[in-house]
């Protein structure tokens, strides 16, 4: 289990990587106000032009990524870490590799650090599981509960994205 508590801390810091190209970029990119060409029911970083909202929110989901890594590495019980790490898997896959670049058929911010953060999560992820050879059960809860948390969590981040920008002083 030892050889886990490093990898471990390498989910929040490849988070991270991919969040600060979404935070550099997201601006100036919502600003240019691309067509989706194929129209899909959400709308990238809740349709804000903030920064400072977009930060805070990544802040927010980097401070719950964190905890679930503390939890796993203090008690052992890395469900919630594995869940989470296959949410973010299929996140990058699904959203940034997928269904954003086809639906505005343009770079989407979050897009190049997806392809470059994709492997590594992946090899975290099988690494995690040959150390604590979860069952197939095991697998399949952890990962539909690790997705509806970042689910849930994310929805409710970009529904106050605008009061999030307020709470980091940035007005749109």
């Amino acid at each position: 289990m030892n050889e886990l508590r490093w990898f471990t801390w390498l989910f929040p810091l490849l988070f991270i990587v991919h969040d600060m190209e979404e935070i550099i970029t997201a601006k100036q990119w919502c600003k240019k106000g691309f067509k989706q060409f194929i129209p899909l029911p959400i709308t990238p970083f809740g349709n804000s032009k903030s920064t400072a909202g977009l930060a805070v929110g990544v802040l927010e989901e980097l401070i719950l990524w964190i905890l679930a890594t503390l939890l796993g590495n203090i008690t052992g019980f890395y469900g919630l870490w594995y869940g989470l790490l296959a949410a973010n898997i299929i996140h990058l896959i699904l959203f940034h590799i997928v269904l954003l670049p086809l639906s505005y058929r343009h770079y989407v911010p979050g897009e190049v650090t997806a392809w470059l953060t994709l492997f590594p999560c992946c090899y975290i992820l099988i690494l995690a599981q040959r150390v604590l050879n979860y069952s197939a059960v095991e697998i399949t809860l952890w990962v539909i509960a690790g997705f509806v948390f970042a689910f849930v969590n994310m929805k409710v981040l970009h529904k106050n994205i605008q009061q999030l920008a307020r709470i980091a002083g940035e007005s749109e």
